[in-house]
């Protein structure tokens, strides 16, 4: 199993090269591309007419690094209250997306479903918007031979002040709406604090998804928040996580996405906390790993 992490909150400290080679000198194998907001806001070198040039340098840089881009995050910050205009601006930055992916060789990019309803009284309408969505992306994603990702949301109530459900974030839901779609073009990428703060179990998220997931995002939090912090610094179970992951014989990536490592560190500091990212990386990739053989072996953790 690979290590892999997030280069988006790194990028606007050391740039696209800096952030590259540090994460190959913290030991990663591997860098979950990050297209949003910059993509979005007009500010990506990816939105002028030199984009597949510029794909072609950060993958030559990458390549001399010895580090592969594993997977991507899909554009998802768009400036409207309710839905954004899908024919003129989220479909043709999608496939822009979906075009680069294949200049960097990423065979996945994770695509946030829509919803920018509030989900409770609008299952229906967010099921059936969201199964018309992933369908016009299809073309696209066949065209440039990219995945299209499907992630676990949640949405925040302002009334309240609590966080809520949200599309895919019911396991069974999850896995119903994947079923009704080409298994060959698409797949299920868990984040695991998506679940807990939705009142999900992030084991049982897996172990009903089972096969389905071929990714992941992984992060810890307290429960109230999306914190996307280290493995072990929340409140998240990981001995049943990474059971899970060994008892569905999960094949991908260990790719992480906390990005509030580096948020209050100096530059000098980052290589450091990107190696013990990697350290925790490792250690729960031995678990699984080990988790594993027992399985296999009939054995009892």
């Amino acid at each position: 199993m690979n290590l892999s992490t997030e280069n988006s909150f790194l990028r606007p400290h050391v740039g696209e090269r800096g952030a590259i080679e540090l994460l190959a000198k913290a030991g990663f194998d591997a860098i979950d591309y990050g297209f949003s907001p910059m993509l979005e806001r007009k500010e990506s070198p990816f939105c002028s007419h030199q984009y597949l040039t510029y794909a072609e340098e950060i993958l030559k840089i990458a390549q001399d690094n010895g580090v592969y881009f594993n997977q991507a995050h899909g554009p998802f910050v768009f400036d409207t209250s309710l839905f954004p205009d899908y024919e003129k601006e989220v479909l043709p930055l999608c496939k822009r997306c979906f075009e680069v992916c294949a200049a960097l060789k990423i065979p996945h990019v994770v695509i946030h479903p829509i919803h920018h309803l509030p989900y409770q009284g609008n299952e229906e309408l967010l099921w059936n918007m969201n199964l018309e969505f992933y369908h016009r992306l299809l073309p696209y994603a066949r065209e440039f031979q990219v995945k299209i990702a499907l992630e676990n949301m949640y949405q925040y109530d302002h009334r309240r002040g609590v966080i809520t459900r949200d599309v895919f974030s019911n396991p069974e839901e999850y896995a119903r709406f994947y079923d009704m779609l080409e298994p060959s073009d698409y797949l299920c990428c868990v984040d695991t604090g998506h679940c807990s703060i939705t009142g999900e179990d992030p084991a049982k998220t897996l172990l009903t998804l089972n096969g389905r997931v071929k990714a992941l995002h992984v992060n810890d939090n307290l429960f109230r928040t999306d914190d996307h912090i280290v493995p072990g610094h929340g409140l998240m179970d990981w001995e049943s996580i990474t059971k899970a992951l060994a008892t569905i014989d999960y094949s991908g990536d260990l790719t992480f996405e906390v990005i509030n490592l580096y948020r209050s560190y100096d530059v000098d500091f980052l290589l450091t906390s990107a190696r013990y990212l990697h350290d925790v990386g490792r250690y729960l990739i031995t678990k699984i790993e080990k988790q594993k053989v027992l399985l296999q072996a009939g054995g009892k953790n």
